[in-house]
């Protein structure tokens, strides 16, 4: 006998956007793990406090390279946020493009190249928090609101993305925060397959504490990251040292001159003549100084828009 389809839903618990809960209902992401919380727990508004409680923080491979993670680990833990679950994770090209699919709308071409040479350079780490506070928001709400905004301009002394590292370039946002409960589900169909969703998904009424695990496993991943401090003035140092061993390298001082000053953004030129050259230039010098000259965003609205804290304060 066959089963029973499930209908596939985006409560208002778990979601506050109208936009999102339509559009993760039909969400293949969203729908493998919803199917798979049905099959744990049921879906009923029993299992809300649960995902109310936990928040997942992807340290970002750029956090990695700054040897930011012990930093951040701490920060959170003194907000009240307890490792319970981690992975390690890699991204790819579409991984990042299928996490950020209703937001990338708004990316310019550059951004999206910029995330490319980011994202799969080295492995990320997926850290399920429990938020032992008295909250009245989801601890996904109350995360989001911690990591500050994308504009290192607006980013304050407490904000996880100024903890992070000292690097402040919006391509370089060093972690990811769910906005809403809604949004560990679908990102959880994104990063993992099945068994590791339900593992994970199983660790949601944990009360463990796995922080030694996560530094141990932090550990590992960075071993297998370069370090880099991610300042674009001194990756320009390190390109231009070499220049006078290179005696065809007029062109490209000349292009290192006009960055400098602030007459050139033409970060796509300068890592190419640096390539034609044979420049000794690290990946992450390179990333550093094409997050730092590289656009933003388009003047749009993405197809859904972050959620805020607000969305979920008891008068709204």
């Amino acid at each position: 006998m066959d089963q029973s389809e499930r209908v596939c839903v985006v409560p208002e618990w778990l979601s506050r956007a109208g936009r999102k809960r339509e559009t993760f209902a039909v969400d293949p992401y969203y729908r493998d793990t919803w199917d798979d919380l049905a099959d744990l727990f049921g879906t009923e508004r029993t299992i809300a406090d649960q995902l109310h409680r936990v928040a997942p923080m992807v340290l970002k491979p750029d956090a990695v390279a700054v040897r930011g993670g012990a930093r951040l680990l701490a920060a959170v833990r003194a907000a009240g946020f307890v490792p319970v679950a981690w992975r390690k994770l890699r991204f790819d090209r579409h991984i990042s493009r299928e996490l950020w699919r209703y937001q990338l709308n708004v990316a310019t071409r550059e951004r999206i190249d910029l995330m490319d040479m980011i994202m799969p350079i080295g492995e990320a780490l997926y850290i399920l928090l429990r938020d032992t506070t008295e909250s009245e928001i989801p601890a996904t709400a109350r995360l989001s609101h911690m990591k500050g905004p994308t504009r290192p301009e607006d980013r304050k002394a407490h904000h996880l993305r100024r903890i992070a590292g000292a690097a402040q370039a919006s391509a370089l946002t060093y972690i990811h925060v769910a906005d809403e409960p809604a949004d560990i589900l679908r990102e959880l169909g994104v990063f993992f397959e099945r068994s590791e969703r339900k593992r994970l998904l199983a660790a949601l009424d944990s009360r463990r504490d796995v922080t030694q695990q996560v530094l141990a496993a932090l550990t590992e991943v960075e071993v297998c990251t370069e370090a880099s401090d991610l300042s674009w003035k001194r990756a320009l140092d390190r390109l231009d040292a070499q220049l006078s061993s290179h005696p065809d390298s007029a062109e490209l001082a000349l292009l290192l001159q006009q960055v400098r000053s602030g007459r050139s953004k033409d970060w796509r030129s300068l890592l190419a003549l640096a390539d034609r050259l044979g420049m000794r230039w690290s990946r992450w010098d390179r990333i550093s100084v094409a997050a730092q000259l590289g656009a933003r965003h388009l003047a749009a609205e993405p197809v859904i828009p972050d959620v805020s804290r607000s969305a979920w304060s008891v008068d709204s």
